[in-house]
């Protein structure tokens, strides 16, 4: 399993690439979703895989449908109270 600075340096990495190589920044958040578990990515990742996702909206580059889906069916945060963080 990745850690969570493993995953929070890979999204920043795929940020930096968006503008110019969307393809290799999809792939390095797919690659995210696929190493670390819903119930483990930390708010500060979900926030940068939406960011990545937003700044991608549009783009037609391999893997930029895949990640649009699993950032949209991400499973919601659960606070200490058992509710879903929006």
């Amino acid at each position: 399993m990745a850690t969570p600075g493993w995953a929070a340096a890979t999204l920043v990495l795929a940020q930096a690439e968006a503008p110019t190589q969307p393809t290799d920044a999809a792939q390095r958040a797919l690659d995210v979703l696929a190493r670390v578990p819903a119930a483990r990515l930390r708010s500060t990742s979900r926030a940068r895989l939406a960011r990545l996702d937003q700044v991608l909206t549009g783009v037609s580059a391999t893997g930029v449908g895949d990640l649009h889906e699993r950032v949209r069916v991400l499973v919601p945060l659960i606070d200490n109270h058992g509710n879903a963080s929006t």
